[in-house]
């Protein structure tokens, strides 16, 4: 940029504070490099090459590679239920390399979203709230439970008033 523009119209201090960013994402994403590989064989293990395979997992790269069902299986779509239907012997490293993969992105949203839950909650015209109705209030509102209300109420007694 100073090269194309005359290097008295450029701010400096926004280079400093570009580079300074670009440091911190590299930091930040580092250990995504590391992962890398790891990640490849979970989103396809029927391309990945066996060479940039951890050892433990070679020989059953190559299985999976060459049992046309599972190929079949995986180009459905839905890469958890790829992962779900695979034998637990057979494919025992790569199930647990896809278990991690799976729970690198959702154990972060679950935190995120139980902490604006939290938040939302725990406000001053709400900071008498007990910690264990805190507690049930994070229950309920971060589960996936959904009720049958249709049939609590059924097994429900009206009770006739005086």
């Amino acid at each position: 940029m100073a090269e194309k523009f005359n290097k008295t119209a450029i701010n400096f201090s926004y280079v400093e504070k570009l580079d300074i960013l670009i440091q911190y994402f590299q930091d930040r994403f580092s250990e995504f490099k590391k992962v890398k590989p790891l990640l490849d064989i979970f989103s396809n293990a029927f391309t990945i090459s066996v060479e940039n395979a951890p050892e433990s997992m070679q020989l059953e790269i190559i299985d999976i590679q060459n049992d046309q069902d599972l190929r079949n299986k995986f180009n459905e779509g839905d890469l958890l239920e790829f992962y779900r239907c695979i034998d637990k012997n057979t494919y025992k490293e790569l199930r647990i390399n896809a278990l991690k993969c799976a729970s690198l992105f959702g154990s972060t949203y679950i935190c995120e979203q139980t902490f604006s839950i939290l938040k939302n909650n725990k406000t001053k015209n709400r900071n008498r709230l007990a910690n264990e109705s805190l507690k049930a209030v994070l229950r309920v509102t971060t589960s996936k439970f959904e009720p049958n209300i249709k049939k609590i109420v059924s097994t429900m007694q009206c009770h006739a008033s005086n």
